[in-house]
């Protein structure tokens, strides 16, 4: 249908993020605005009540109530406005603030003070506070749910209208898969949106949505009061992600222009070379580098809904660096040879449309990026299907039992180091050392730093209130948990050495652990990797031997790639073989 569907779900978020910011948020941030203009008028307090409702989960909201009279240029009024905005909530202290400050007021025979709009007299507020932070609240529903909805919506109907230009590539192309994509529908492939419209677009929605608020916080001075309030100012400052996300492919797009690649030959195959000319639609200046990275990723995805979850692994990868020296000027811009050749082995790529929604569902990707260093690189989608045909020395090769390395020694050193493991390897691919030091998960070491602070800190206003006793027990035994296992990864290193006779495993925690183990080659039964932690749509995986003895210990852990997990187990089994 088009996205349809897509579209009307999306519609449903989209309407519900308007509806609170056009009744609710914009209307208090307006009234606010307004009331600095309105003139202070003394008034009577005739009736004053809290009154108290309690939600279906427990929670209780409270809601100051009132009545008064005052007068205004000569004329009598009454009115029961109390705050900006109306209605019960239980965020922050105000309720309970304003009916402690007007109880004394009430038929006391003094007067109290309001705010009277001048020109509407018959509007008037006794508290004309800004609650920045019931503001903020209120400012994700019109932030966010348009954006999630936009995005469902205008990306579903995308999707489908993509998958219907394939399906009708498809119809006049039924035996060339290689032209069902519009990026293959010329002579040249061609590279994918970059998106910098949506990244323009989230921004200057957030900008608008956010922007009255940090303004009003500004000139209200609530940051002298506390520097909390500093935190309204963070939503608007997020508009400054996208728009420096968009920032970066509008400059990569300006050196190098509209990027294409001319292929000698259609299609690519797995084993063959990928060459041809990378053409750009300017001429770069000659000192400009430029980064090259074909790789093949396998994209699984499994459940569905909002219970899905999708993990990326790359196959295969290589990664160059060109200078624009090397450029040739033509008639459209300027071209520049590449030839990369592609190992055996590799699957092919999937063009089909995703047309099961459930279980798992894996997709491989075969991608040429080309950017300028340190900017974000136009993708342009690879039409590699099948192997090429073997050359009589690789026929020969196989027969006689030899087969090239599924992955190259230098691909896998790369992609070891970007993990911050250090391995060295022999000439012939046989690994002779590994090393993983202390500081190579600090970032996520620090998270959980901050994080355990935060967890111990709510255990200790436990403690030191009436919580109730599971709570207690349950924060007691986390909090130290998540501060230790933070504390292990920053101080935690571990050392492979392997010699032909034996293989060393030393492990260290700071002064505080210490621990060495050796194994010969006949005690150990096999090398193996598994996966052994998730942490939201990524999956690592880790490298372990099984002894003789039964006992299973690990190698290296906190890899991203399936297949490097398993190239460094097929490696370890080579050197255990020929030790």
């Amino acid at each position: 249908m088009g996205g349809g569907c897509a579209a009307l779900f999306g519609s449903v978020f989209i309407l519900a993020g308007v509806a609170v910011g056009f009744f609710l948020y914009f209307p208090a941030i307006q009234g606010w605005w307004s009331a600095r203009l309105w003139e202070e008028t003394p008034c009577w307090i005739e009736k004053v009540e809290m009154s108290r409702s309690r939600g279906s989960k427990g929670g209780t909201t409270y809601e100051v109530k009132a009545e008064y009279r005052y007068e205004f240029r000569g004329r009598a009024y009454r009115a029961d406005r109390v705050g900006l905005t109306e209605g019960s909530d239980n965020f922050g202290d105000f309720q309970q603030r304003a009916h402690a400050t007007l109880q004394p007021y009430e038929n006391a025979g003094r007067p109290f003070r309001c705010l009277v709009n001048p020109q509407n007299p018959e509007q008037a507020v006794l508290f004309p506070e800004l609650r920045w932070g019931l503001m903020l609240l209120m400012s994700l529903f019109p932030t966010l749910f348009p954006m999630a909805g936009g995005l469902v919506a205008f990306g579903g109907m995308a999707m489908a209208r993509e998958a219907m230009r394939v399906l009708a590539l498809k119809k006049r192309h039924p035996e060339t898969p290689w032209k069902w994509k519009t990026e293959w529908s010329g002579n040249e492939i061609t590279a994918t949106r970059g998106g910098v419209a949506p990244l323009l677009a989230a921004a200057g929605w957030i900008a608008l949505i956010q922007g009255p608020l940090a303004a009003a916080i500004v000139v209200s001075g609530e940051i002298s009061h506390g520097l909390l309030a500093l935190l309204g100012l963070l939503p608007c400052l997020l508009a400054l992600l996208p728009l420096w996300l968009g920032w970066r492919r509008m400059k990569a797009r300006r050196v190098l222009g509209a990027v294409s690649f001319l292929p000698r030959e259609w299609p690519l195959k797995s084993g063959g070379v990928l060459a041809g000319e990378i053409r750009l639609g300017t001429h770069p200046s000659p000192l400009t580098m430029l980064t090259v990275r074909a790789h093949c990723t396998r994209r699984v995805t499994r459940g569905s809904g909002k219970h899905s979850s999708t993990s990326h692994e790359v196959l295969w990868e290589h990664t160059q660096t060109i200078s624009a020296a090397e450029a040739r000027r033509d008639g459209h811009g300027s071209s520049i040879p590449l030839r990369i050749d592609i190992p055996r082995g590799l699957p092919s790529v999937d063009v089909e449309p995703v047309v099961r929604l459930a279980g798992e569902r894996v997709v491989n990707l075969w991608a040429l990026e080309v950017g300028p260093e340190k900017l974000k690189p136009q993708s342009l989608p690879l039409p590699v299907f099948g192997e090429a045909e073997r050359a009589p020395d690789e026929v020969e090769e196989e027969k006689t039992g030899g087969t090239a390395l599924p992955m190259d020694q230098e691909q896998l050193e790369t992609r070891l180091k970007a993990r911050g493991i250090e391995a060295q390897f022999d000439s012939e691919g046989r690994p002779l050392s590994l090393f993983c030091p202390a500081s190579r998960h600090r970032a996520t070491a620090v998270f959980l730093l901050f994080f355990g602070a935060v967890w111990t800190t709510a255990l200790v206003v436990m403690l030191a209130t009436d919580a109730p006793l599971l709570f207690k027990i349950v924060w007691g035994i986390s909090a130290p948990a998540i501060d230790i296992f933070a504390v292990w990864l920053l101080l935690h290193e571990r050392r492979v050495d392997l010699s032909g006779s034996e293989l060393r495993i030393d492990s260290r925690a700071g002064p505080f652990y210490s621990k060495r183990e050796a194994l010969e080659p006949r005690h150990i039964v096999q090398f193996t990797h598994d996966s052994n932690m998730r942490s939201g749509n990524q999956v690592f995986y880790r490298v372990r031997l099984e002894t003789t003895f039964g006992k299973k210990i690990t190698i290296i852990d906190g890899l991203t790639e399936e297949a490097t997990a398993a190239e460094l187990s097929r490696r370890l089994m080579r050197w255990k073989q020929e030790a």
